[in-house]
C-alpha cells in the first residue's frame, strides 16, 4: 500500500485550546520595545491600523465563497463560525436577544482575554482582537453594525455585542 504520508508541516499536534491562544511573549515584548522607541500612542497607531487591516482581510476571506447578503445571512454565518470547535473552546458565549433587526451575544470566558491578562498586556489584546470586531461587522457587510460598550479585555464581568443591520 502506498499510503501518503503529510508533509511534516501537515502533522497534527497534541495542544489544548488554552495552549493554542496562549499569547506569544515575544510578541508582547516587540510591542513594549516599539513603545519605548516610538512612545505608546504611535505603536499603538501602528498596530490598531494593521490589525484592523488584517482582520477586515480575514472577515473578506471568510464571506468570499457565500457574501452575506442580509441580517438573516449574518446571524446564520455568525452562530456557525462561533459554533465551530475552535470557538465553542475559546469563548463561552450565550444569546441573550434575537429579533430580526438584532442579535446580541454576551461573552462570559474568552481565551484571548484570560491569555493577555496573564502577561499583563490587555492594553495590546484590546487593540489587538476587541476593536477589531468593529471593523470587521463593516467588511461582512457595509449595512452591519456592532454595539458593544463592555469586554473582558477591558476588565468587565462580560462582553456585550450587539449586531445590528443599518437600513
Amino acid at each position: 500500500m502506498n499510503k501518503k504520508v503529510p508533509h511534516k508541516f501537515q502533522e497534527k499536534m497534541e495542544l489544548t485550546y488554552e495552549q493554542y491562544f496562549q499569547t506569544d511573549q515575544s510578541m508582547v515584548e516587540l510591542a513594549k520595545a516599539f513603545e519605548h522607541a516610538l512612545g505608546k500612542d504611535r505603536t499603538f497607531e501602528i498596530i490598531r491600523k494593521w490589525a484592523e487591516k488584517s482582520r477586515v482581510e480575514l472577515a473578506k476571506n471568510q464571506t468570499s465563497k457565500k457574501p452575506i447578503k442580509n441580517f438573516e445571512d449574518f446571524k446564520l454565518f455568525f452562530k456557525e463560525l462561533y459554533g465551530s470547535p475552535l470557538w465553542a473552546h475559546a469563548l463561552t458565549l450565550t444569546y441573550p436577544e434575537e429579533t430580526p433587526k438584532k442579535l446580541s451575544c454576551h461573552i462570559t470566558e474568552c481565551l484571548g482575554a484570560k491569555t493577555f491578562k496573564e502577561v499583563n498586556a490587555t492594553d495590546l489584546g484590546y487593540i489587538l482582537f476587541c476593536r477589531t470586531d468593529f471593523a470587521m461587522a463593516r467588511a461582512y457587510h457595509p449595512k452591519l453594525r456592532l454595539k458593544r460598550t463592555k469586554t473582558l479585555m477591558q476588565g468587565d464581568s462580560y462582553c456585550n455585542h450587539t449586531y445590528y443591520w443599518k437600513e
